[in-house]
């Protein structure tokens, strides 16, 4: 509970947070970019993910099929 009773650095007065300004954004990406930069990590890893498990799936069911 102690813990808890203490205010976070970034509530403090003086901190960097009052010397932002209300708009901007902390990694300097706009939501465009910031969206664009996401799915060119995830999707690419989406498709290769799925690429192994289909390939997964068909290699148990042609054994399942031959054997």
């Amino acid at each position: 509970m102690f813990f808890l009773s203490i205010p976070q650095a970034w509530h403090l007065v003086g901190t960097w947070s009052e010397q932002l300004p209300s708009e901007s954004n902390l990694i300097g990406m706009g939501q465009t970019e910031l969206m664009m930069t996401l799915h060119s990590i995830f999707v690419p890893l989406l498709l290769v993910i799925s690429y192994y498990l289909f390939n997964r799936l068909n290699k148990n069911e042609s054994k399942k099929i031959k054997g």
